[in-house]
């Protein structure tokens, strides 16, 4: 039966909850980290930059040259010579979906609906 896999999993999740709770509580006397450390403090652990992006972070004062040109696998290919060592280029039509995420060393290049590019910027 298709149930059995399912009970079983909801039956280890339930027993993994139950691990999670047999931890003591602390004493009102013991420091509590929230391992969270102060700004400045220890190494960076991200190598992004914390400002805004700067159009060199991407290189797309060298894409710049694209726009209006039709992002055909050559232009494409072009494009990432031009504009390396940047390698994450995101080509981006009307209506398609992309990630939330920020990314200063990221360049998009923003397309029309016939394919040409329009734009290039950072994110």
């Amino acid at each position: 039966m298709a149930a059995a896999p399912i009970l079983r999993s909801i039956a280890l999740a339930g027993l993994m909850l139950a691990a999670c709770t047999d931890a003591p509580e602390p004493s009102p006397d013991t420091p509590v980290s929230s391992g969270v450390q102060p700004v400045g403090a220890g190494t960076p652990t991200s190598t992004e930059p914390s400002g805004p992006a700067q159009p060199s972070d991407c290189n797309a004062p060298k894409a710049e040259r694209f726009v209006g040109r039709n992002a055909d696998a050559a232009t494409r290919a072009e494009l990432a010579a031009a504009v390396a060592p940047t390698t994450t280029i995101r080509w981006v039509g009307p209506g398609d979906a992309t990630t939330e995420d920020y990314s200063t060393s990221r360049l998009n290049v923003m397309l029309d609906v016939g394919g040409t590019s329009r734009s290039a910027h950072c994110g």
